[in-house]
């Protein structure tokens, strides 16, 4: 892969995770405002489901043939 692939490839990778965060943000405003009133860990762990929601957003748009072609 040339370096410009792969600034494409990791760019639609951004932009698809930014476009997930957009549809969820208004669900996970809250959640994320008290972050700073949480412990290290909990923190840890909001960010761990954050980021399972943000990936659970992008394959919901997902087909089947689509994910059947990762493999």
């Amino acid at each position: 892969m040339t370096r410009d692939k792969a600034i494409k490839h990791w760019a639609n990778i951004a932009e698809t995770v930014f476009w997930a965060e957009e549809n969820i943000a208004q669900e996970w405003h809250d959640r994320l405002s008290d972050a700073p009133n949480l412990s290290k860990k909990e923190q840890h762990k909001l960010a761990q489901d954050y980021c399972h929601a943000i990936a659970s957003e992008i394959v919901s748009k997902t087909t089947d043939e689509e994910l059947n072609r990762w493999n």
